[in-house]
């Protein structure tokens, strides 16, 4: 039976080009598509037995054992939600040992302390098992409390990972029956629905953008096949005024953009600056000041302050800037 990469779709993936180049596609498997089990399959024990991993058992010795081919370790692998097979399949002795050591600086040094079972009268008073501090003392009902000894037990790291190992070991396995309805599930699952970037063969291919040249990125893909462009083009003139060393130049700037949707990604951007000659401010002659009379000395009322009008805008940055 064919091998669990085998069930999975294809997918065309982009690859970096430089600017000379044609775009690059590469067909592989689309290793992101996966399935998870339903949390609940325990309660089917008619089509699922409980097993016990023995030392040296790999997943695909297992599938051979059980379901007379290797290349169904897959489908054990899934029943049981393990995705890797390094830390979610049991270890044997000596990787353990190993493991143990290397992650712990004192193998046998106090891991977490646990509670003693005691028993009032042939009925568990206190379970056993129960993590806790090592300050726990249990009170009985008639108030006597228990000694450390009796209350707590340390866990050293090794009786902790050995005791997580062991968990490990507990799986399901499906029925011979079930297989083939769990292979045929799960190559509904795993396929593409029905969509525009799928080829004849159902190969999901998804078009590179031309916003990569731009930005840089190596392999930028997106989900849009066409770039659509808008440009906007923004004229300022502006003046230095007289005072400025550039006194009698005007300029005109002309900005020119073009933007593409945020999902495009790339913005580009062009400003230039034409200075055209203008004259020179001619000044105007100011009138001679004429005498005027002498204000007669009777008193008169004190005029309103009239608002001074605001002045005109100028184009542009104004003059004198």
């Amino acid at each position: 039976m064919p091998g669990f990469f085998s069930y999975l779709p294809n997918v065309y993936v982009g690859e970096g080009v430089a600017d000379d180049e044609a775009t690059k596609y590469r067909l592989v498997k689309n290793i992101f598509r996966r399935t998870k089990t339903r949390d609940d399959l325990s309660k089917y024990s008619s089509l699922f037995e409980a097993y016990s991993i023995t030392a040296g058992q790999t997943p695909s010795t297992l599938a051979l054992e059980v379901y007379k081919d290797s290349h169904l370790d897959w489908v054990i692998l899934l029943v049981n939600n393990i995705t890797d097979v390094y830390e979610d399949w049991p270890r044997n002795e000596e990787d353990l040992i190993a493991y143990v050591n290397e992650k712990y600086s004192g193998p046998d040094d106090v891991h977490h302390y646990e509670t003693q079972e005691i028993l009032l009268d042939d009925i568990v008073y206190m379970p056993g098992g129960i993590v806790v501090n090592r300050t726990w003392r249990t009170v009985m009902p008639d108030g006597v409390i228990k000694s450390e000894t009796d209350s707590v037990y340390p866990v050293s790291n090794y009786e902790y990972e050995s005791f997580e190992n062991e968990k490990k070991r507990q799986i399901l396995l499906p029925v011979s029956q079930m297989v083939d309805l769990i292979i045929e599930e799960f190559e509904q699952l795993i396929a593409y629905a029905p969509h525009l970037e799928l080829d004849d063969q159902g190969n999901k291919k998804t078009p590179i953008s031309i916003a990569s040249r731009f930005l840089g990125d190596v392999g930028y893909i997106t989900s849009e096949s066409l770039v659509s462009t808008s440009t906007t083009t923004t004229t300022t003139s502006f003046d230095y005024g007289p005072s400025s060393s550039l006194a009698g130049t005007a300029g005109t700037t002309t900005a020119t953009s073009t933007i593409t949707p945020a999902s495009g990604g790339t913005t580009a951007a062009t400003t230039t600056s034409t200075p055209t000659p203008s004259p020179s401010p001619t000044p105007s002659p100011s009138p001679s000041p004429s005498p005027s009379p002498s204000p007669s000395p009777s008193p008169s009322p004190s005029p309103s302050p009239s608002p001074s009008p605001s002045p005109s805008p100028s184009p542009g940055y104004g003059g004198g800037y």
